[in-house]
C-alpha cells in the first residue's frame, strides 16, 4: 500500500474518538473537556493535512500550528486534574517556554512553514513525558483500580507516543537521514503508534464517567 494512504487511514483512527466524544461529551466532566477539544481539533487537523497534502504537497504549517495547540491544551488538561495545584508557576512557566520557543524557531530560525519545528516538538514532548509519567506515579498511589481510569490510559497513551517522538526528532535533527528505507521504517512505526494511542485514547472516552471522574488530589 503507498505510504501516503497508509499514513492517511492510520491517523484517520483519531476520528473514533472524535465520534465517541460527541456521542458522550454530556456525559464526560468538565476536567477531561481540554482533552476532548484536544481530540476534535485532531480530527480536524487530520482532515487538513489530508487536504493539503493532495493540493500543495506538504501539510508543515498546520501541523505546526497543531503541535503548539496541542501543547497548550495538554498543559491545560494536567491543571484540571490539579497537577499545577502546588506550582502554578510551573504551568504559566511552560507556557511562556512552548509559545516563545515556538515563535522563535517558527519566525526566527526559518521561513515559516519550510520545515517542522524539531527543537520545539523535543521540548514539548519531554514536558509531556514528564508530567504524565507525574500523574501516574500519584494515580498509582491514590486508586486501587488503575487499569480502566481514563487519566491512567490518557497518560500512559501519551507516554508512549511523545517518547517514539521524541525519538523520531533526534533521528531528523543528528543526521541520520542518509537510508530511505530507514526514514520510511521509522514513520510507519510512528503511525502505528499513533494509531494504538488513538484506540487507547477511544477507550478512555469511553469510560470517562461524571460520577467516576479522577483528580489527582494532593
Amino acid at each position: 500500500m503507498n505510504l501516503f494512504y497508509l499514513s492517511t487511514i492510520l491517523n484517520s483512527s483519531i476520528l473514533i474518538g472524535g465520534a465517541i466524544a460527541l456521542i458522550r461529551f454530556g456525559e464526560i466532566r468538565k476536567e477531561y473537556h481540554p482533552f476532548i477539544f484536544l481530540i476534535w481539533l485532531g480530527c480536524v487537523n487530520e482532515t487538513v493535512s489530508y487536504i493539503s497534502a493532495v493540493t500543495q504537497g506538504t501539510n508543515v504549517i498546520n501541523s505546526i500550528i497543531y503541535d503548539l495547540c496541542e501543547s497548550l491544551f495538554l498543559l491545560w488538561f494536567f491543571r484540571n486534574i490539579q497537577l499545577f495545584k502546588r506550582n502554578r508557576a510551573l504551568f504559566f512557566g511552560l507556557i511562556v517556554l512552548f509559545v516563545g520557543l515556538w515563535v522563535v524557531e517558527s519566525f526566527f530560525s526559518k521561513q515559516f512553514g519550510s520545515q517542522f519545528n524539531s527543537y520545539f516538538t523535543i521540548t514539548y514532548s519531554c514536558s509531556i513525558v514528564l508530567l504524565s509519567i507525574t500523574a501516574i506515579n500519584k494515580l498509582l498511589f491514590e486508586e486501587r483500580e488503575v487499569v480502566k481510569n481514563p487519566t491512567f490510559l490518557i497518560c500512559m497513551g501519551m507516554v508512549i507516543f511523545f517518547t517514539y517522538k521524541i525519538v523520531v526528532e533526534m533521528f531528523w535533527l543528528y543526521g541520520l537521514r542518509e537510508s530511505r528505507s530507514f526514514r520510511i521504517n521509522v514513520l510507519i512505526i510512528l503511525m502505528c503508534v499513533n494509531f494504538l494511542c488513538n484506540l487507547i485514547y477511544a477507550l478512555a472516552i469511553l469510560w470517562m464517567r461524571k460520577k467516576r471522574a479522577f483528580t489527582l488530589q494532593f
